[in-house]
């Protein structure tokens, strides 16, 4: 007699909530990893003395990261996500230790690229989880728990960071306990995740591996990534170096499309983002992550450089964003069954660009003001984060969640790589013609590094070109947001029944 299979149906309840504990938790670590080292990142370059590998903490993080959340979640799909959520918790786990250990800049940056690579494995999996262990009526309100987990771990991450590199404890640096908080936090999650998982629906005994296109979709992202952290800086937007970078990139996507059309198993089948809920959700969680870390970047470094905050003090205020974002992805979660998904993703690009918009008035700097521009950016953040994904997963074919859930989760990631490029260049174009209109043409051309000449007697026009160029970079962030709006208003969205009408008729043709 054959076992019975495992659902959402049939799971003891008992069981869910610890696999739904447990994932919370996976998901919190995952998120405020990726930001922690924004601000004890310094500590640990003095610590070895190299500061040159110090941006590789962060960046070597998200490289892998990204990467690993297209394969991860196919991956799942194919294997289940206990399988993959376990490969992740250890990979996490074991980078940990070692990076708590600590014992040179070299081993922190590879410790932190697999903590990466265990996050990109991590966090798709757990939203994907939701979809197995949850009918369809469910999903929006665990997605929104899961989303206001997301926004706290992006928040709270520099706050540890910045709160520990200040301590020394039993002679040991604070930062040496950034990471060793991970290590009870997930020897718990791997306690509550030793539950039995839902199998995936069309989960098979023996899968195809789509070898070449992971090989082909880890080759872009890497050149990706690089292109836009590099660009700008190492070499200029319009230069040989980036045609060719470009040139290879667009080169590796046509190939790419190709291999995936004849995979048996492709990593992102091309047919999913001709689903119009999965390519819309696409564009605004790529606008998503594109504003949120402009907000994270400068309002940060003009509160510390401008005002003179500590760095946890100015983190204090992405607090009242994180408030926001926690308050409406937990309302929309439990209302959208009732109000319908729509209501909610219009009204998130809507509420980020009032909230931007608030942020764009910085140089008549009020903590009042910032602070509730920093909360109505928040609500409208949540209000996408819980909606879209649940949208997203109720859109599509129950064998392909895990596939379609890191696609969406990838956009988000880019959005980030990107915003952190094209807004640093907004600000960097403000100060130069800001500068020159200012009389210290000898910095006009120096971008952020500006601020390095704050003591050196031109504080009072440092600060006035750097305020201006920030605050006309969040205006142009405005008008991107406005057109989120726009979109967010046009949304399609195609229930599930209907969904595999479509697929069906594509994948004959």
């Amino acid at each position: 007699m054959s076992e019975e299979i495992l659902t959402h149906e049939n799971i003891d309840p008992q069981s869910r909530k610890k696999i739904m504990i447990g994932i919370a938790l996976a998901m919190l670590v995952a998120c405020f990893d990726g930001s922690i080292t924004t601000t004890c990142g310094p500590e640990i370059g003095n610590s070895f003395n190299n500061t040159s590998l110090l941006p590789w903490l962060t960046m070597g993080y998200l490289l892998f990261e990204t990467i690993m959340i297209p394969i991860s979640g196919k991956l799942s799909d194919l294997y289940g996500r206990k399988k993959l959520l376990s490969i992740g918790l250890v990979l996490f786990l074991v980078s940990s230790i070692v990076a708590t250990i600590g014992i040179s800049m070299e081993v922190m940056v590879c410790a932190r690229a697999i903590q990466g690579m265990a996050g990109g494995i991590m966090i798709p999996v757990c939203t994907a989880v939701i979809a197995d262990l949850y009918p369809p009526e469910e999903r929006a309100k665990m997605q929104g728990s899961l989303g206001a987990l997301f926004g706290i771990g992006f928040g709270i991450g520099p706050l540890i960071g910045g709160a520990l590199a200040t301590l020394e404890i039993a002679g040991i640096p604070g930062w040496h306990f950034a990471f060793a908080i991970n290590i009870p936090l997930l020897l718990i999650t791997m306690y509550m995740c030793k539950e039995k998982f839902p199998a995936p629906v069309g989960m098979k005994a023996k899968p195809e591996i789509d070898f070449k296109g992971i090989a082909l979709i880890s080759l872009l992202l890497v050149i990706f990534i690089i292109y836009f952290q590099l660009f700008g800086t190492a070499f200029d937007v319009v230069s040989i170096e980036s045609l060719v970078m470009i040139f290879i990139m667009v080169g590796i996507i046509v190939l790419l499309s190709r291999v995936e059309s004849k995979a048996a198993e492709p990593i992102i089948a091309p047919h999913v983002l001709k689903n119009p809920t999965v390519r819309s959700a696409s564009i605004l969680l790529f606008l998503l992550g594109f504003s949120m870390i402009g907000d994270e970047l400068f309002t940060s470094m003009f509160l510390q450089k401008v005002e003179g905050y500590s760095a946890i003090n100015a983190g204090l205020f992405m607090l009242c964003m994180i408030f926001g974002m926690a308050l409406t992805s937990t309302l929309a979660g439990r209302s959208v069954e009732k109000t319908g998904y729509k209501p909610w993703i219009f009204a998130g690009p809507v509420l980020m660009a009032i909230g931007m918009t608030g942020m764009s008035f910085i140089t008549n700097f009020s903590v009042l003001q910032l602070a509730i521009s920093e909360f109505v950016f928040g609500l409208g953040v949540g209000c996408l984060m819980a909606s879209l994904m649940a949208c997203v997963q109720n859109s599509c074919e129950d064998s392909e969640v895990g596939m379609t859930t890191s696609v969406v989760s990838l956009f988000r990631n880019i959005g980030s790589t990107i915003g952190s490029s094209v807004y640093t260049m907004m600000v960097t174009l403000g100060i130069s013609y800001y500068a020159i209109e200012e009389g210290i043409t000898q910095w006009a051309y120096e971008g952020i590094g500006i601020l390095e000449h704050l003591g050196e007697g031109f504080d009072a026009q440092i600060k006035f070109v750097f305020t201006n160029s920030v605050a006309d970079a969040f205006a142009l962030g405005t008008i991107i947001l406005i057109v989120a709006a726009i979109l967010g208003y046009r949304f399609k969205i195609v229930h599930m029944s209907k969904t595999k009408e479509i697929l069906d008729i594509e994948k004959e043709e």
